[in-house]
Order: C-alpha cells, then structure tokens, then sequence
C-alpha cells in the first residue's frame, strides 16, 4: 500500500493545518509506505516539494476582487488560498502519476477536487482520501472518495456513507508536564508570576488576540505570552498590547519543536476563537498538564472535555473566568487534561486507527464513468444542437 499525503500550505504557512500534515507524515513513517508532497521547504526522502504560486507571494499583492469592503479582504485571501492550492494541485500531478499510490490523502479542498476530476490519467486509479480541517458540510465538500473528520459533531454534518471519524492527536512523549524550560528567564518573567499563554495567528479575525491582550490585561500583575504568526493585524495588536500591559505581555514565534518550552513556562492557557473546527493547541497545551479556558461550543466542549467554558463573545468573561478561578481548581483541571490527552489523543493510539483506515480504503473497489446507452443520447443531443447552432448562425470559417 503506498499513500500520499498532500499539504500545499506545508512549507509556506504555519497553522495547526500544516502542524497535522507534518505530524501524520511522521507519525506514519516507520509503518506505511506514506510520500509527503509539500508546498515549501526542503527536499528530504519522502518529501517532495511541488512548485506552487504560495499564498503569501508577492506577485499576488494586487488581487482586485469585486465586493463589498467588509468583505473584500477575506475575498482576496481565499484567492490567494485557491491560486496555491490550484497550482499546487497541477505540478503535483505528474509525480503522483509516476508513483501509482493506492492512496492520496489531500487537506485543501481545491488540490482535492483537481486530483479528483484527473483520476482517469492513472494507471490504476487512487482512492482519494479529504481530510476536512474546515468543519465543511457535506453539501460542500470537495469531490472525494472518502472524508476524515475530526469530531463527532463534524462527523453529524459530513458525507454519509463515506466520512469517518479520527481525530487530531498530540505527541505526548514531547509534550508533556516535565518538560524542563528556561523560557521565563529568556523573557525576563518573574518566576513566581501568573502566566496566560494563547498560541495562534495575531490577528483580529479568527483567533481574536484582541480580545485576549483585553481581558488579561485587567488581571492584576499577570502576564500574557502570545506566541503566532504574525499578520496584518500584528503591529496594531502588539500595540494595544504594549499600551495595556506594558512588560507584562511578551509577543514570539517559536519553531513548533519549541513550543513545548513556551507551553511549561504557563499557568493556564486560552483562544480567543469563539469557534474552532478541531483546535490543535488545545490538547497540546492539555498535554502539558495546563488548565484549558476557551468558547462554550459544543466541538470545544467535546474536544477539550474538562475545561472552563466561557462565551468568548462577552467582554469580561475571559477576566471574570482568570480571576473567580482559584488556583488549585485550574491545577486540578490541568491534571485531568494530561489524562484526557493520553486517553483519547496519544499519537499512538491514533497511528493503529490510520493505518487501519488506510488498508480499508486501499483495498475498498472503485470504478471510472463508462460509455453507456444514456452516455451516447447524452453526446448525440449536444451534437445536435450545435449542429443546428451551426446551420443557423453559420460558421467563422
């Protein structure tokens, strides 16, 4: 059984997205004769990176979308997302056909939909495997053979009869409470201070960091550790920060290897988001034995299980939340975390359930359209009809 595992973003952006890409491919090495296909970085065995225009080139500074202001950002972001993904998709194309892989396993909807409608190229046609990280619904979905989802409530809107459910998994082995961290120090953070840690994009949008530099900053004497990807948004929000906080918010990005690190110098972690499809950083901070507060949804509640759930939208809940909660119940909270982590989310556990899934599906039938009766009045209808175009309009030549 060979498999490919497909990420245009991989190598160009930083996201729990690509942390997954990354983390399967590994996870899956020793065991599965799994290629990873990559947008970005470097060549290394296994791993090939496919030539792409990536999301964040400059040649795409100058999208001109049509649309109302509110909304033209977003627009001309999803354009920048689709151009990697398409052109990702097409070089991709070549290696996938010279490496006749039983599986390929794409994360981006339009990679998945142009591998999909070029199964007829191949020898012998892969079953082509989404796994939806976009909490899209099935009436959505790219064309797929099957659909991983990575909770019971995503699972309830998919595809029926061809969705299943493994979630995201965390290397606990890494991750863990004993991790041994000078991270304090480096930034100059009293080691007897009461540390909030969010981990995500800096922004306004989705993971509303905004919110987050708010509502600490009325925690008296606490510090925040803001670690992600820097946006547009970015200066203005250090910003805000600097000016509510002083020093006692710190703003970094670290390599995921380290993030363990910036995790142990915490008390507590939390997101902004008031929704998040599946939420990596969220067993990763559990993993590390901290106390977990984030939005009052029910893919968070599911996921994270023991938590402090607040509304996310309401100003002050956050601080009410990090103030009213006393600190032996957020240690308790963060114990039962590590136990939740390694009874549902230990990689080890997980990588027994892919390759399962990955030999069911290798070896699941599959079938081409054919000719048929139907196929041949289908064609002579729309012969006719240019045929009588023709006669009637006359031809160029």
């Amino acid at each position: 059984m060979k498999v490919a595992l497909l990420c245009s973003g991989l190598g160009n952006v930083y996201r729990g997205h690509e942390v997954f890409a990354r983390d399967l491919f590994t996870l899956l090495g020793d065991s599965v004769d799994i290629t990873l296909f990559k947008g970005g970085g470097k060549s290394a065995p296994r791993e090939w990176v496919i030539d792409n225009i990536p999301r964040n080139a400059g040649c795409l500074d100058h999208v001109h979308v049509v649309a109302s202001p509110k909304w033209a950002a977003a627009i001309a972001e999803g354009e920048r997302c689709r151009i990697e993904g398409e052109t990702f998709a097409y070089a991709a194309l070549k290696p996938l056909l010279e490496g006749a892989f039983d599986v390929v396993h794409c994360l981006e909807r339009e990679v998945c939909n142009i591998i999909y409608d070029n199964r007829h190229l191949f020898r012998s046609t892969p079953k082509i495997l989404f796994s939806n990280g976009g909490a899209i619904p099935a009436r959505d979905l790219p064309r797929c053979d099957f659909v991983q989802e990575h909770t019971e409530l995503n699972l309830s809107y998919s595809a029926k009869g061809k969705s299943f459910m493994i979630p995201h998994g965390v290397d606990v082995s890494v991750f863990h409470p004993e991790v041994v961290s000078d991270f304090r120090s480096q930034h100059d953070i009293p080691q007897n201070a009461f540390v909030v840690i969010s981990v995500g994009a800096i922004a306004y949008g989705h993971k509303r960091m905004d919110y987050v530099v708010k509502e600490v900053s009325a925690i008296k004497d606490a510090y925040l550790l803001i670690v992600g990807q820097e946006t547009k948004d970015t200066a203005e929000i250090k910003a805000l920060g600097k000016r509510l906080m002083g020093e006692r918010i710190i703003f970094t990005k670290v390599q995921h290897s380290d993030l363990p690190k910036a995790y142990a110098a915490a008390n507590v972690f939390t997101l902004g988001s008031v929704f998040e499809t599946f939420g990596i950083v969220y067993i990763e901070a559990m993993a590390m034995g901290l106390p977990v507060i984030c939005t009052n949804h029910r893919n968070q509640r599911a996921i994270v299980k023991e938590g402090i759930f607040i509304d996310m939208r309401q100003a002050g809940a956050l601080t009410k939340a990090l103030r009213d909660t006393d600190r032996s119940t957020l240690a308790a909270l963060g114990q039962r975390g590590r136990k939740i982590v390694l009874e549902h989310y230990d990689l080890a556990v997980l990588k027994r359930k892919y390759i399962e899934r990955y030999d069911t599906i290798a070896s699941s039938p599959t079938s081409l359209p054919t000719y048929s009766f139907a196929n041949k009045l289908a064609c002579n209808a729309r012969n006719v009809v240019r045929l009588a175009a023709r006669l009637t309009l006359g031809r160029a030549e």
